[in-house]
């Protein structure tokens, strides 16, 4: 498994990552427990992300410019453009996560709802991405 790992590290090597910023975090009072926050995802040309999950969030993602590659729990990565939307389940795997474009930028407006107590916890913001486990340093 570690080989794969350095294999596919290595088809990203000089390639750059993603950005997020905080847009707005609000308690879901009809919700007990639970938070929505809205992100602005960016991509550079080239850039991706490593596999992740979202720390048990159901998101909402919906591409404002450029194409989004995106792949979940293995199957095969499609291509969403400027106005498509794609859902991302409880515990989904996002296998493939990358601007599908060398040239041009990508944004998406990313909605997730999630147990406040993740937001609240020691890593905040950060725990919504899980990196998977040896790619943490890519």
């Amino acid at each position: 498994m570690a080989s794969d790992i350095a294999a596919a590290k290595a088809k990203y090597a000089g390639r750059p990552r993603e950005t997020l910023k905080v847009l707005y975090d609000y308690e879901l009072r009809n919700a007990p427990g639970k938070s929505i926050v809205g992100l602005e995802l960016n991509y550079a040309p080239g850039g991706w992300s490593p596999p992740h999950r979202h720390a048990g969030a159901q998101a909402v993602a919906y591409v404002l410019e450029g194409e989004f590659l995106s792949g979940m729990n293995g199957n095969p990565p499609q291509v969403y453009r400027a106005g498509d939307k794609f859902v991302e389940l409880p515990g989904c795997h996002h296998t493939v996560s990358d601007n599908n474009s060398s040239t041009e930028s990508m944004k998406a407006i990313v909605v997730l709802v999630v147990d406040t107590a993740v937001l609240k916890g020691e890593k905040g913001y950060e725990a919504l991405v899980e990196i998977d486990e040896g790619w943490e340093e890519a």
